[in-house]
C-alpha cells in the first residue's frame, strides 16, 4: 500500500515560508517577535500520527490554528519567547485514517525556524468557533451515511487560549532539520454527554522515525470488527485496524520498549502476542500472511452500570474513564510474565455516568511469548480474574482508580478494591462506581 501523505494548503506554505524569515511570538503575549536570522536558525517539521476508525468514530475532524514551541516548560500560554506556525484560516484535518495508520503516514504541517537551542514545551491551539468558522470541529459517528452531516464537537475556549501543553525534549541545531509528530488519541479525545459531543483531547509526542509492530490477521476474522492495540501495563498507546481485503496491521511509532499485542474482535477470544521487543527505525513482525492470527470464537457478554461521584465530589473536566481487564498469571516454565491487559477503555456519558462494556469474551484469553522464528503458537492462559470474569475500574483526573460497586442500604459501599465482575454465564447490569 503507498503512503497517503496529507499536503499543506498554499496559504499554511506561505505561512512557513514567512515563519521561516521571522518567527512570530505566541498570541495572547505582549513581547515584541523573535528574530530568527537564517544564518543560525534551526528548522522544524511538525507532524500529526493519525488513529484508525473505532470507538464508534469513522470521522473526528479537528481544527488547529496554531502550533507554538518554548524553551521553558514553565512558560505560560501569554510567557514571551514562543515561536509558532500558524495556520490562517485554521488547517482542519480528520484524525482518524485507516490507510495512513497501515502505512505509516503522517498529515504534515509544514516547517518552522526556529532559534538554536533545547525545546521542552510543545502547545497545540485549537479553533473554537468563530463567526467565520461555527463548527470547527466535528465528528461523524460509525456507520453514518455519507451524505449525512458531521456532529459538532463541543470545544472549551481553554484549547484556543491556552492550547493543549504537551512535553518534549527536542535540541535545534544551526542550520539542522528535527522532527516532531504527535498523536491526538482520537479515541479517548471524543466524550458523549447526552445527545452531545465534546472535544477533551491529551494529545502526545510519539517518535518521529517510523518503526513499530507489523502482522496478519486471519480473512476469516476481518468482518468481526478487529481492532489491534500495542500495550504496556495495560495502558494502549496505539490502536489500529487490519486492511479490510488483506488483514495486514501495522502499529506504527512506538517508544523502544516491550509491547504486548492485543488483538480483540466481536464474537471472539481475545489473543495476546506478549513481550514484542521494538527499537527505534525498526518493525518486528507477529505472524505472517501464511500464518495470520486467527482469534477463536467465543460467547461474549456485556457489562453496564453507572459511574457517580459522593456528595462533595464531582467529574473533573478531563472526563470520566471506565476499563475492563484482566492481568495473566505468571508462568515461570515459559516464561510468561503477569501481564493487564486491557480489553476496553472508553470515556463514559457526562450527563448521566453510564457506560456500557461490549463483547467482552466469556473464553479464556489466549497468549504466546514473542519469539522471533514465526508463527507463534497461541494457547489459552491463566488470568485474574478467571475467563469471563473482569476487573472494571473507573478512572478520573484528581482520583484513584476505583472498584467499588455500589452501596447498601446505609450508604456502605459493599465491594473492595479486589471484586470482579463475573460475565462468565451472561449479561451484568447496575455494575456501578463510586468515587468517593
Amino acid at each position: 500500500m503507498k503512503p497517503q501523505f496529507f499536503r499543506y494548503s498554499r496559504t499554511v506554505a506561505m505561512t512557513a515560508i514567512a515563519a521561516a524569515a521571522l518567527a512570530a511570538c505566541g498570541g495572547g503575549s505582549d513581547d515584541a517577535p523573535i528574530e530568527v536570522p537564517l544564518a543560525t536558525a534551526g528548522t522544524i517539521n511538525v507532524a500529526a500520527m493519525t488513529d484508525a476508525p473505532s470507538c464508534g468514530l469513522d470521522e473526528v475532524n479537528v481544527s488547529i490554528a496554531r502550533i507554538r514551541f518554548h524553551q521553558d516548560f514553565q512558560a505560560t500560554a501569554a510567557s514571551s519567547g514562543w515561536t509558532e506556525l500558524t495556520f490562517s484560516p485554521a488547517r482542519k484535518v480528520n484524525l482518524l485514517n485507516a490507510q495512513s495508520v497501515l502505512s505509516g503516514a503522517t498529515i504534515n504541517f509544514g516547517d518552522l525556524a526556529l532559534p538554536p537551542g533545547i525545546y521542552t514545551q510543545m502547545r497545540l491551539v485549537i479553533e473554537t468557533p468563530v463567526a467565520a468558522n461555527q463548527n470547527p470541529n466535528t465528528i461523524k459517528l460509525r456507520g453514518a451515511a455519507a451524505s449525512a452531516a458531521p456532529l459538532i464537537l463541543e470545544t472549551p475556549a481553554s484549547l484556543s487560549s491556552e492550547g493543549l501543553k504537551m512535553p518534549i525534549d527536542l535540541k535545534i541545531e544551526s542550520g539542522q532539520k528535527a522532527n516532531v509528530v504527535f498523536d491526538f488519541d482520537a479515541c479517548t479525545a471524543v466524550q458523549p454527554r447526552g445527545t452531545a459531543y465534546l472535544l477533551r483531547p491529551s494529545p502526545r509526542v510519539v517518535p518521529s522515525a517510523l518503526n513499530g509492530i507489523t502482522g496478519y490477521i486471519d480473512k476469516a476474522v476481518l468482518a468481526s470488527d478487529v481492532v489491534i492495540t500495542a500495550q504496556q501495563g495495560g495502558i494502549s498507546h496505539t490502536t489500529t485496524v487490519p486492511n479490510p481485503t488483506t488483514g495486514e496491521f501495522m502499529l506504527p511509532r512506538l517508544a523502544a520498549g516491550n509491547y504486548d499485542v492485543v488483538v480483540t474482535a466481536k464474537g471472539r477470544t481475545t489473543t495476546v502476542v506478549g513481550q514484542v521487543p521494538v527499537t527505534a527505525g525498526t518493525t518486528v513482525a507477529v505472524s505472517t500472511v501464511a500464518a495470520p492470527i486467527a482469534p477463536t470464537t467465543s460467547v461474549t457478554s456485556t457489562i453496564s452500570g453507572n459511574i457517580g461521584y459522593a456528595a462533595g465530589k464531582q467529574a473533573p473536566d478531563t472526563g470520566t474513564y471506565v476499563a475492563a481487564s484482566q492481568s495473566i498469571n505468571a508462568n515461570a516454565a515459559t516464561g510468561i510474565p503477569v501481564t493487564v491487559v486491557t480489553y476496553r477503555f472508553q470515556p463514559v456519558d457526562q450527563a448521566s455516568g453510564n457506560y456500557t462494556l461490549t463483547d467482552l469474551p466469556r473464553s479464556s484469553l489466549r497468549y504466546a511469548l514473542y519469539k522471533p522464528a514465526l508463527p507463534l503458537t497461541f494457547a489459552n492462559a491463566a488470568t485474574t480474574p478467571a475467563a469471563g470474569r473482569y476487573r472494571v475500574e473507573a478512572v478520573a483526573t484528581g482520583y484513584s482508580r476505583v472498584t467499588t460497586f455500589g452501596t447498601n442500604s446505609t450508604g456502605v459501599p459493599i465491594a473492595t478494591a479486589t471484586s470482579d465482575v463475573n460475565a462468565s454465564a451472561g449479561n451484568v447490569t447496575n455494575a456501578n462506581i463510586i468515587f468517593y
